[in-house]
């Protein structure tokens, strides 16, 4: 599309940046693009002239991609501002961190999607002056990284808030000798240490004098095991939530000092007084002076990814009970495997954003936490990105509208991007008794050949076909000149890898059991080599698409994984072998019953692939 723009200059720098992503040119006689800033969001278009309204820098871009998606004729569209924040929170703390590059291409998309924040969540994953073991040997970012990363989001308006751990989640740290000190447990720091907060104060700091928000996230979640490790051996059984509570006020100080607004996981107010140390529980009471010790200028963030169905709403009204401005974050399911399990992102975010409506909460952030080592490439969230934003703008979208914008907003192939979540399970028509029964495929992906942990599963419903099915659905979308192509021809060979690996784990068990020693011979010459190929390539394509997004440091890991897969297979091929050579009388790893174990929703590689590997 041809367009000509007449626009404020504060918007000039983004609409250059934006041409290519939404394909379109900036000549003397196109369409004509004013813009409004005021009380209302959307554009006007009478065939020649357009008009894009925004309260906000992002709305424009929004009103832009809008623009370039209905075309030449004339139309109107207006949207809905309850939300005051729309954002999104990047995990780059599990292996993973986004390079710069694909730093700024991803809030490319954020921009022209509507969103105004990013929380940029890092543990460990920023240099720390005087401290070379925080984040040694990890990837992170340099001050003047973090700098350049605001300055580029301040264009497009929207703010870049750093999102931090202040107390728990801190293992990554904690385990060198230069933290000693600050350490109370393994991932917990020291409650009641001066030197603790000492460190916190320059891990502020450090934060503050690089982004331009006055609003920080100070994390204090999962903080399970508090005063239990080194402050129990100095002070003694101090109930939890009087730690809590002191140390939050030593810590408001720092956020005092350097003039930010904290927010935190709300979850631990919770837990403290729970006898179960349960964050969700319908009749928990939180008293009197827990509330009333809660800093004043805390926003809390109520953290739900929809494990919990049906808690939105009560779980708002405990929140408001306490006095504090909330924040809701979602999740995107983006850390239990190699793709995001869009059909379950999706639901729960569609409740859970309805609830918030109801509770006229005014922000509203998504998570794309990367947990275990971040198999998931970031850009695969694009999908549930865009669901969020179509939610937040527009009460109740339609099914056509969703995957219009996010061809829109992405250029890339909606029904494609979908299909990535046949990862997981099989959905159509199925329903699940409890959300971690939905997340198979990575369990799948991983399992050992021999000591298969979900062959239980595969014995009772077979997904061979399914992955073969999942493979030849995505293959339509393949296509060299395609942005995304190297994540449609990625998905496609995982489950190629996963259609051959899961036909093993069906027949290798009950043909041992019944004595089939020609299907063995037949796994063991084809089968299993065709498995390590298949990894090996997928493994191959996985290095290709890390290195092009993210930071070096981190792959490691997975080169480790791949490996360990391929190598499993040879092991496996020699047992079988042995066996039918009458070299072994039996083959002790298929010996073992195939036992029902659970998917787990939240479950580390290392709990599995296999019960004997400890990382």
């Amino acid at each position: 599309m041809k367009l000509n723009f007449n626009i404020s200059s504060d918007l000039t720098v983004g609409v250059t940046r934006l041409s290519d992503v939404l394909g379109y040119t900036q000549v003397s006689d196109g369409v004509t693009v004013k813009d409004v800033k005021g009380d209302k969001i959307g554009v006007s278009f009478d065939g020649q002239e357009a008009v894009i309204y925004y309260k906000s820098k992002p709305q424009f871009y929004r009103g832009l991609s809008i623009l370039i998606e209905k075309g030449s004729e004339p139309f109107e569209c207006f949207e809905s501002d309850q939300f005051d924040t729309l954002g999104v929170m990047l995990d780059t703390s599990r292996c993973a961190a986004l390079n710069m590059r694909s730093l700024y291409k991803f809030t490319d998309y954020l921009a022209v999607m509507g969103y105004n924040m990013i929380w940029l969540y890092v543990e460990d994953s920023i240099v720390l002056s005087g401290r070379p073991y925080f984040g040694y040997m990890r990837p992170k970012y340099t001050e003047e990284e973090l700098s350049a990363l605001d300055d580029y989001a301040y264009e497009y308006g929207i703010e870049v808030v750093p999102c931090l751990e202040c107390y728990g989640h801190m293992a990554q740290y904690l385990k060198w000798p230069e933290a000693s000190s600050i350490k109370d447990t393994d991932s917990v720091l020291l409650a009641r240490e001066p030197k603790t907060f000492q460190f916190l104060d320059e891990l502020i700091s450090t934060v503050a004098r690089n982004f331009r928000s006055r609003r920080i996230h100070v994390g204090m979640d999962e903080a399970w095991d508090m005063g239990r490790g080194k402050f129990l051996d100095k002070h003694g059984y101090v109930p939890p939530a009087e730690i809590f509570n002191e140390y939050m006020n030593e810590l408001t100080k720092i956020t005092d000092k350097y003039g930010l607004r904290p927010m935190m996981w709300s979850d631990m107010y919770f837990r403290t007084c729970s006898v179960g140390n349960r964050y969700y529980e319908k009749d928990i009471v939180i008293p009197d002076y827990v509330k009333q010790n809660i800093p004043k200028d805390m926003d809390l963030v109520f953290w739900h990814y929809g494990e919990m169905p049906g808690c939105d709403g009560y779980m708002l009204e405990k929140h408001m009970a306490l006095d504090r401005p909330v924040i809701f974050a979602g999740g995107l399911w983006s850390w239990i495997g190699h793709f995001p399990e869009h059909n379950y992102a999706l639901e729960t975010t569609r409740f859970s954003i309805n609830a918030c409506r109801s509770a006229n909460v005014k922000e509203a952030v998504m998570t794309i936490w990367l947990n275990d080592n971040a198999e998931c490439d970031v850009f695969a969230n694009l999908y549930g990105l865009s669901f969020m934003a179509e939610l937040v703008y527009d009460e109740n979208p339609s099914a056509k509208k969703l995957k219009e914008r996010f061809e829109a907003s992405t250029g890339a192939s909606a029904d494609a991007f979908y299909k990535m979540s046949y990862y997981h399970n099989k959905f159509d028509g199925v329903k699940y008794d409890h959300y971690s029964q939905r997340f198979l495929g990575k369990p799948l992906f991983w399992q050992d050949i021999l000591e298969g942990l979900y062959d239980y599963d595969l014995l009772n419903c077979p997904m061979s076909e399914h992955y073969i099915e999942a493979a030849e659905s995505i293959s339509s979308a393949i296509n060299e000149d395609d942005r995304w192509n190297y994540l449609y021809v990625f998905a496609k060979a995982v489950f190629e890898y996963m259609s051959l690996k899961c036909y093993v784990a069906e027949n290798l068990t009950p043909a041992y059991k019944s004595g089939d020693k020609e299907m063995l011979y037949v796994l063991a010459k084809d089968y299993l080599p065709a498995v390590k190929e298949s990894c090996e390539e997928v493994h191959s394509l996985h290095k290709k698409m890390w290195f092009e997004n993210n930071k070096p440091l981190g792959w490691g890991n997975m080169d480790i994984r791949y490996g360990g897969v391929a190598a499993r297979c040879d092991t496996a091929q020699d047992r079988i072998f042995a066996y039918l050579s009458g070299e072994i009388d039996k083959i002790e790893e298929l010996e073992e019953p195939r036992l029902y174990k659970s998917h787990g929703g939240f479950l580390q590689y290392n709990a599995m692939s296999s019960p004997n590997l400890k990382i």
